[in-house]
């Protein structure tokens, strides 16, 4: 089949290679990727636990993103259960973890999904330009790229740009492609963390003896922002994924100048009552982790984090079980965190993601400014942008071919 129109996308991760795979169809398709090889920071994502998406259904998906409304549409023509039927396509079946998130059927490694892609996209016709940055485009939608080679310039009829955030910059994601945008008077929002960890300033007997300890089978609270997991005690304070869910309240506490407190409740399968009985059972403080079941960590941070008077108290130490209070300094670096929001301030763009200044040029990916925890939403977030973005380009091209064949007659 002959194809009509050229288009371009620059940007190998999720989002662009969903959007490469979507156009290949009717469009010749040109990849560009700054990096030696595409999907870097997908090959990273990886060495965490590779969960894809989530088993969520649709509307519970659509509600674990802000801004609110902005991903819905995306969201809802590509949601979890078409990304998995998709990925089958491609001979990468899926199974359902007990959290809910959804993984590679055992064996298969993230190096065996993303060659799985690339090479579905390969043999769909798209041609890959590696180790081409984007250096400009212009109203005529002429791209000029830089390569070891020597400048590239080459036209296009649509672009997808899917360039990125600024967490792990090692995989090519730094970021930098925001001083383009503003040079042509397109808003940018400065780049923060999220799904990151939380710097605590631990005393140094913590520090110590627990860093590298986890807590596991916890509740966390910030305000009435509720977590539940684990979390993993460093040198520097918290993470984990009973953490990350709430860095976005931490965030915006931090922003108004003032000190966020993560509250811990070592227990949440005991209530108060329960706990208040087996206070009564306790002769001295050296009982308190026999009766409570409670380990030399947490006793630890209950102690650092309490007064005497409250630690040497059965009935007041119970209390602290439920609700012990420890201050956040900060959060991580932009470099280490999972995910950033900031880049593209989304009121730039139309609701197909194509840029109001430039709307022949579609934005995806977390280049956008969004925000969602981890645990499958991120990559899927990425997929369902770059997947609809396509479909919003092929929808003009037929409406276009359409009008061109009424005119001819």
């Amino acid at each position: 089949m002959k194809k009509s129109g050229k288009v371009l996308v620059v940007g190998g991760g999720p989002a662009g290679m969903m959007a490469a795979w979507v156009l290949s169809e009717h469009l010749e398709v040109f990849l560009f990727e700054k990096e030696k090889m595409p999907g870097q920071k997908f090959l990273l994502a990886g060495k965490g636990g590779f969960n894809l998406t989530n088993k969520a259904s649709r509307k519970d998906l659509i509600s674990r993103y802000t801004p609110s409304g902005f991903l819905n549409e995306a969201l809802s023509n590509f949601d979890g259960l078409m990304f998995r039927e998709w990925l089958l396509s491609l001979g990468i079946p899926t199974y359902e973890g007990s959290s809910g998130r959804v993984f590679p059927e055992k064996g298969i490694t993230p190096a065996h999904v993303l060659g799985k892609i690339t090479g579905s996209l390969k043999a769909r016709g798209v041609q890959f330009f590696l180790k081409h940055k984007l250096e400009s485009f212009n109203n005529n939608m002429e791209f000029s790229f830089l390569s070891p080679q020597g400048k590239l310039t080459m036209k296009a009829d649509y672009a997808v740009l899917a360039l990125g955030g600024a967490s792990w910059p090692s995989t090519g994601s730094d970021g930098k492609w925001t001083k383009l945008f503003r040079d042509k008077g397109i808003s940018t929002i400065p780049f923060q963390p999220s799904n990151c960890g939380l710097n605590i300033n631990w005393p140094d007997s913590v520090k110590q003896y627990h860093a590298g300890k986890p807590l596991k089978n916890i509740v966390l609270r910030v305000n009435d922002k509720v977590s539940r997991g684990e979390a993993l005690i460093t040198e520097y304070g918290l993470e984990g994924n009973a953490v990350y869910p709430l860095v976005p309240e931490i965030r915006t506490i931090l922003s108004m100048n003032e000190v966020p407190v993560i509250r811990i409740d070592f227990k949440p399968v005991n209530t108060m009552e329960q706990l208040k009985g087996k206070a009564d059972s306790i002769l001295k403080t050296a009982d308190y982790s026999t009766v409570f079941n409670l380990n030399s960590t947490s006793m630890a941070l209950i102690k650092t984090y309490s007064d005497k008077e409250s630690y040497t108290s059965p009935q007041r130490f119970s209390y602290l079980i439920k609700d012990l209070s420890i201050p956040v300094a900060s959060l991580r670096p932009v470099e280490e965190a999972i995910s950033t929001v900031g880049g593209l301030n989304i009121e730039e763009l139309n609701p197909d993601f194509s840029l109001k200044k430039f709307p022949s040029v579609f934005c995806v990916g977390e280049m956008a400014d969004w925000d969602a925890p981890t645990g499958g939403f991120l990559l899927q977030a990425g997929f369902s942008m770059g997947y609809y973005a396509a479909q919003a380009i092929l929808k003009r091209k037929t409406i276009q071919l359409i009008d061109n064949s009424v005119a001819s007659k």
